[in-house]
């Protein structure tokens, strides 16, 4: 039973003479063996050694063995578990398969016996890790609307495809919905540790006191409420990637210190002084001027030359211009096989009106879009009606005023208001452009020129669209 590819062996067991015997027949065997006599270590270890088996000893001198078996499950939930005991007692046996163990043998060990139980184990476990992969690679395919053929994207790909199977940090920057976690999970596909987990956090989402905890777990006792040990998403990914949306929004202490987190490669839980060593590859990604949080002091330029040794820009839908015909098909065939509809296309006009729209949503904003027109449409083919007003009116309001330029000027009476929000709208966007120009794009100094807050020069250069 020689092994093609060297497989990690851990045995926890607080008799050295067992240990050491089965080291020996497994390491004659192929395998890398790793040996530990106590619960604690062994969980210590297992965390940097990352096995892909465990030989474990019910009668430990510091942790229960079923207790050991139900914490080594929580952190390594697919990981393979053999049960080594003394005690041939039926019903520990039972709650230990119950518990997720793979199989139970009891000492004296029978050393063809345990090859063979633990050359099955690996070969189940192998198999279930591929079937999770050609499922994952499944619905990758068959929902990733990374879909492209615009120059811009072209050399967008060509980049991620170039630093995909390199283990180096990149920062993913573009506005909101133009799929930059899409991109993350590309490069983790296509990396060395496309076969472990890719675990994903929206920074935006969690509550600032909640940050730490869920980025680096706890232990119980910690806090108040903390019942149990909860591992946190680095420790969720070891082995994998983690990556971090909405970047921009980590509060300052939590920068400090997932920067000291990626210089020393380890960190500890809230409430442990146990450091855990980690292998994780980090990607993250923003959509807010990171260069001008730097400038405000809201954002630490050390972390951020971390984060940035390689960096994609995803341009937005409105730049892309060319390529709706081609996302707005594939999403509506996503949706034909998901609503069990055979729609064949959109009208002519459906498609003009998708090509003059700006989306200001980006991708996420279409793939809505086309949700919403594949369930309304009765027949065969998506026409305008289905589509949102915000559609209806933006393009008709570009529509009337490409007839007032190329054409002889109709006399139509508007409203006082709406006439007014024109005219202020024009107003505000040359002094904003011509400010912006002036200070050459630092929107601070822009904001002290035109004698406004931040966030409201940063809101009006979205709604502007400047």
């Amino acid at each position: 039973m020689k092994q093609a590819a060297t497989q990690k062996i851990y045995i926890i067991d607080n008799e050295p003479e067992i240990c050491w015997m089965v080291k020996n027949v497994l390491s004659e065997k192929g395998f890398d063996v790793h040996t530990a006599f106590s619960g604690e270590r062994g969980l210590e270890m297992a965390e940097s050694v990352q096995p892909d088996l465990i030989l474990l000893d019910l009668q430990l001198p510091d942790i229960e063995g079923l207790e050991m078996l139900q914490r080594i499950k929580e952190r390594f939930n697919k990981l393979p578990v053999i049960i080594l005991s003394a005690v041939d007692a039926v019903n520990v046996a039972v709650r230990a398969m119950k518990m997720g163990a793979y199989d139970y043998l009891s000492k004296p060990l029978n050393v063809n016996k345990l090859c063979v139980t633990l050359g099955n184990a690996l070969k189940t476990s192998r198999l279930i890790n591929e079937v999770d992969n050609l499922k994952r690679q499944i619905t990758d395919q068959a929902s990733s609307p990374l879909v492209w053929s615009c120059p811009q994207m072209q050399k967008v790909m060509g980049i991620v495809n170039n630093i995909a199977p390199y283990d180096v940090a990149v920062l993913i920057r573009g506005e909101s919905g133009t799929g930059k976690e899409l991109i993350a999970q590309h490069i983790h596909s296509h990396s060395s540790r496309s076969g472990r987990p890719m675990i994903s956090v929206d920074c935006g989402a969690l509550p600032e006191t909640l940050v730490e905890s869920e980025l680096f777990g706890y232990e119980r006792g910690a806090f108040t409420g903390a019942n149990k040990d909860k591992p946190g998403r680095f420790e969720s990914a070891q082995g994998g990637t983690l990556f971090l949306d909405e970047i921009g929004n980590l509060p300052l202490n939590t920068q400090v210190k997932l920067l000291r987190v990626l210089e020393e490669r380890r960190f500890q839980r809230l409430g442990s002084r146990r450091e855990i060593d980690i292998d994780v590859r980090l990607i993250t990604a923003v959509n807010t001027d990171l260069e001008t949080a730097m400038q405000t002091g809201m954002f630490r330029e050390d972390l951020f030359h971390r984060l940035n040794e390689f960096a994609v820009y995803m341009p937005p839908l409105r730049k892309r211009s060319e390529e709706i015909d081609l996302l707005a098909g594939h999403f509506l065939d996503l949706f034909n096989r998901q609503f069990n509809r055979s729609i064949k296309g959109f009208s002519p006009e459906a498609l003009w009106l998708m090509r003059r729209y700006s989306w200001p949503g980006n991708v996420r904003e279409l793939i809505n879009v086309i949700k919403r027109a594949a369930v309304l449409t009765a027949g065969d083919t998506i026409e305008s009606a289905c589509f949102p007003p915000e559609i209806l009116e933006q393009t008709a309001e570009k529509e009337e005023s490409i007839t007032t330029v190329y054409s002889e000027p109709r006399r139509v009476i508007q409203p006082l208001r709406k006439v007014c929000q024109e005219a202020t709208r024009k107003i505000e966007h040359e002094a904003i452009s011509r400010a912006l120009e002036q200070t050459r794009w630092n929107k601070v100094k822009t904001a002290r020129l035109l004698k406004i807050n931040y966030k409201t020069l940063f809101n009006k250069i979205k709604e502007l669209g400047i």
